[in-house]
């Protein structure tokens, strides 16, 4: 019987083995447009995304087209996928409500495609969250990996601990604030976008903990992290938010990102590796040909040249551990494991101290 050929990912449990600067900066965005393309449509400068779906002076319904200068602040194309649907008659009107049918049907145009980032021009209800982390593991599982810049906002710390249940490690940001810019202030959805994009055009192997995040004149809410507030509550779940520091030779506040850390336990930069690193794996294994490097030997090579690139040449990572194996139930398929990928940890916390002595 004839099988399609591919590629899967999928975790495997292991024992403990002892053991380019690069961007990604591709997002497929999920919104309402002020336009009739509905087709899945990629644009890679602001002028033509804005002259396909639209220029918003004010924000609006919209809120994809309301999302496009903000992502391209960093990122270096949008795949996008228009809601936006129209009523029949003398006056159509534009209906740019995301329903779950809507959703669904989004997602099903990004089935198996290549892309770094998704961002969803609109904040989902619980269900719909727990439709777009199931997608994102099917599709990462079929070595598509994506990862995630969401917008939530709670009204209490127990709300948001059931909401960010519904999120995996697929998920690269989930933004809570609203932000002021020179100019005016931004909704929710472009704060967010503000967030997507800067996001987009950092290295992967960067942290965002104490990241200052450029642009941003003022935040709302600006979290306390003392004990009992809400922002200790986020930090707890793992929630990464923006606070306000004074810089006196500056004489002005700057914003930064309190801790990068996500849900799964895991700091935004640890994901987007892990998604570069395989897709620099299936990038490389050409299969179905006889005479590509898709045998044992070549792929063991294959291997040991990602391994030499991430490891001594980018110093993106301190190791990675992995073997080849021949599927025992089939002579056709070949197992790449990776025990661990290693990473550099991230200081976040240093002690200073002092002594003074008086004579």
């Amino acid at each position: 019987m004839s099988i399609e050929p591919r590629i899967s990912v999928s975790k495997r449990a292991s024992e403990q083995v002892n053991i380019n600067p690069n961007y990604a900066g591709d997002i497929a965005i999920i919104g309402a447009f002020d336009s009739d393309i509905t087709a899945l449509t990629i644009c890679t400068s602001v002028t033509e995304a804005q002259t396909k779906f639209g220029i918003m002076g004010t924000e609006g319904n919209f809120k994809g087209t309301d999302a496009i200068p903000l992502l391209f602040n960093g990122a270096s194309s949008l795949l996008v996928v228009n809601i936006t649907t129209y009523t029949t008659g003398e006056d159509p009107e534009a209906e740019t409500t995301l329903t779950d049918a809507k959703l669904t049907a989004a997602l099903n145009k990004l089935h198996h495609v290549d892309f770094d980032i998704l961002f969803i021009a609109d904040q989902l209800s619980d269900t719909q969250q727990e439709t777009v982390t199931a997608w994102l593991d099917a599709e990462f599982g079929a070595k598509f990996p994506h990862g995630q810049i969401a917008q939530l906002t709670k009204a209490s710390a127990a709300a948001y601990e059931t909401s960010v249940d519904k999120f995996s490690d697929k998920v690269f940001y989930i933004n809570t604030q609203t932000f002021g810019i020179t100019g005016g202030t931004l909704s929710l959805n472009r704060s967010t976008a503000l967030i997507a994009g800067f996001i987009a055009g950092t290295q992967t192997n960067v942290s965002l903990t104490n990241i200052e995040i450029p642009g941003i004149t003022s935040i709302s809410p600006e979290y306390s992290t003392v004990s009992g507030e809400l922002g200790a509550a986020l930090l707890s779940l793992n929630i990464p938010f923006l606070k306000r520091r004074f810089v006196s030779s500056r004489k002005q506040s700057v914003f930064y990102c309190v801790n990068s850390q996500l849900p799964d336990g895991f700091d935004i930069y640890v994901y987007r590796l892990r998604d570069q690193i395989l897709k620099e794996i299936e990038a490389e294994v050409i299969l179905g040909q006889q005479n590509s490097t898709a045998t044992k030997n070549g792929i063991v090579t294959l291997m040991e040249g990602l391994k030499q690139r991430y490891v001594k040449d980018y110093g993106k990572i301190n190791d990675l551990v992995y073997h080849i194996e021949d599927d025992p139930n089939n002579s056709q398929c070949i197992n790449i494991v990776i025990d661990e990928i290693v990473f550099n940890d991230i200081i976040t916390i240093v002690n200073i101290y002092y002594n003074i002595r008086i004579e």
